[in-house]
């Protein structure tokens, strides 16, 4: 006689019939059990992921494992506690050996994370190089500035094999000849990416992992970014109240001329800090007048307009953009809408003048907004070349190719337009200016600014 059993889950319905033997019934007991433990276990994972909850876990796993059979190269999914959620490729023959006499999988794992991490902090794919000396390309999966999960993409070589891989490897672990010869022969097995082609990789997983936030997502973090500029907008008119003497129209045009000296250094979120102070001077100064900062918002809109152009933007491109933004900013309702709207051109205006200065290279935009972030300090083309995982020879070719000027010429530029604020707005002796910037004297700082502008600092100071 069979028996039926009609078993419901939240997955699936399974119907599984017993025959009378006893041995085979115990038999399909068994695996009943078991099937029925791994289907609540494998719920119970997919509950944890809260990468799915946000993120299709279809699409993610379609175009993971097409890029894995385009390029050949490993690629997984991490949750950020060190989980691999989802792997496609085999694991390489190096990575084998190291695992078996080197160090464990959970060491690169808990490396992966932390290029994860990474990763979050830069807001774009990152280049990282493991345990074993090879290369890797992090992905940042971010959601409401969280970090759900990293793409990890490797590994892979940007040369042919080097014996000076293993050798290193091999004498901090104190590795056998035998284990190291073996380890040089499996380099052979890995891609090799050269450094181009390693930057279009960067911006290819970007283009294919950005879209996976539904749009309605990002709605809302559009709405958390409103908030949070008004939380600072108040911060600042909280301070001016704050204030015992009253603050002159001239402080304005201080704090603009300090911001459109910010912009040319592509730093967004000093840009940004700035223009919500100048916003609330605005609305401290005209008690909360929407009329106000509208009027404000379009003549900033005009001089940002300008230094675009003048950084190199398509003046064609940022007259399109004035035409889109200047209208909205008339018809915007509140002054939220309006604060978030002038945000919003002067983000656009920054991203027009830098994609067309470094043609939408990130390891050269990465590298001017840390110059912009340390100038004052002893900064050498190596330091930054290290910043961003390239060769120094092949970033100062790489920098001059896409800036158009040398990296020491750059660093002057920035230097000296940092300068002129300090000429304008204090009374600092030229040796304490010089200095302050970055430039190692007075004499050299005099040169070279009046190479760059056409007039010394004093003339300048007037």
């Amino acid at each position: 006689m069979a028996l039926y059993f009609n078993i419901t889950c939240k997955l699936s319905i399974h119907w599984i019939v017993f025959l009378d033997e006893h041995e085979y019934n115990r038999y399909i007991i068994k695996n009943l059990v078991f099937s029925f433990d791994k289907l609540f276990m494998d719920e119970v994972i997919f509950i944890s992921d809260g990468i799915y909850s946000v993120i299709s876990e279809v699409q993610l796993r379609d175009i993971l494992q097409t890029l894995q059979a385009y390029t050949n190269i490993p690629i997984c999914l991490i949750g950020t506690d060190g989980r691999r959620i989802l792997h496609f490729g085999e694991e390489t023959g190096f990575c084998q050996l190291l695992k078996k006499s080197a160090f464990t999988d959970s060491a690169c794992l808990s490396l992966q994370v932390k290029a994860g991490l990474r990763a979050k902090e830069l807001g774009e794919a990152y280049i990282f190089s493991c345990l074993g000396n090879l290369n890797h390309i992090a992905f940042p999966l971010i959601y409401q500035e969280e970090l759900l999960g990293t793409v990890i993409l490797g590994p892979f070589l940007m040369d042919a094999p080097d014996s000076t891989l293993v050798s290193e490897v091999a004498e901090t672990h104190r590795l056998s000849p035998t284990r190291s010869l073996e380890l040089y022969d499996e380099l052979g097995g890995l891609q090799i990416v050269t450094p181009p082609r390693v930057q279009l990789l960067k911006k290819l997983l970007d283009y294919l992992l950005s879209p996976l936030i539904p749009a309605e997502r990002i709605m809302l973090m559009q709405s958390q970014e409103k908030a949070f500029q008004q939380s600072k907008i108040n911060e600042t008119i909280q301070r001016y109240k704050e204030q015992s003497e009253p603050t002159s129209s001239e402080y304005f045009y201080k704090k603009e001329k300090q911001l459109l000296t910010r912009v040319r250094t592509g730093n967004v979120q000093e840009v940004k800090a700035l223009l919500n102070d100048l916003l609330g001077y605005v609305l401290f100064s005209q008690g909360g007048s929407l009329e106000s900062v509208r009027i404000r918002s379009i003549e900033l809109t005009t001089l940002l307009s300008r230094v675009a152009i003048d950084g190199g933007a398509q003046a064609e491109l940022i007259s399109d953009l004035s035409n889109k933004l200047l209208p909205a900013m008339f018809h915007e309702p509140d002054l939220d809408s309006l604060c978030l709207r002038l945000q919003e051109m002067v983000e656009s205006f920054m991203k027009a003048m830098f994609q067309e200065q470094d043609k939408g290279n990130l390891s050269i935009r990465r590298a001017l907004r840390y110059m912009a972030d340390h100038y004052s300090e002893k900064l050498e083309l190596n330091d930054v070349a290290e910043y961003v995982q390239l060769s120094p020879s092949y970033f100062s070719t790489l920098f001059h190719q896409v800036v158009g000027i040398s990296f020491r010429e750059q660093l002057s530029r920035i230097r000296v337009e940092e300068s002129k604020l300090l000429l304008l707005s204090t009374d600092y002796p030229l040796a304490e200016i010089a200095v302050s910037v970055g430039f190692p004297d007075q004499s050299y700082y005099c040169k070279v600014f009046k190479r760059i502008v056409g007039l010394t600092p004093r003339k300048f100071r007037g």
